[in-house]
């Protein structure tokens, strides 16, 4: 070992095309998952409808044919239906 101190290196910085890269990079990526939240709420909407349609035995039958336990097709649902307040569905309830 050496006894002479040692120099930090320099800090690298990131060039305004490194940054607008990595900027475009999360748009797409915050875009995307507001698309997945869209299709998902899409999804579980669709399973309540059919679910009422069904009536009794409904939720069960969507478990069935997605391969998911009916514990997850009630949570989907209500995923849709407990929307908080000042939401979509609130202000047109």
């Amino acid at each position: 070992m050496s006894d002479t101190p040692r120099a930090r290196a320099r800090q690298a910085e990131l060039t305004a095309a490194h940054k607008r890269e990595l900027s475009e990079g999360q748009t797409a990526i915050d875009n995307a998952l507001e698309e997945v939240e869209r299709r998902r709420k899409a999804y579980a909407k669709s399973a309540g409808s059919i679910a009422d349609e069904l009536g009794r035995g409904g939720i069960s039958a969507l478990a069935r044919h997605l391969d998911v336990s009916a514990q997850y097709v009630s949570t989907l649902i209500a995923s849709v239906k407990e929307a908080p307040a000042g939401t979509e569905r609130s202000a047109a309830a």
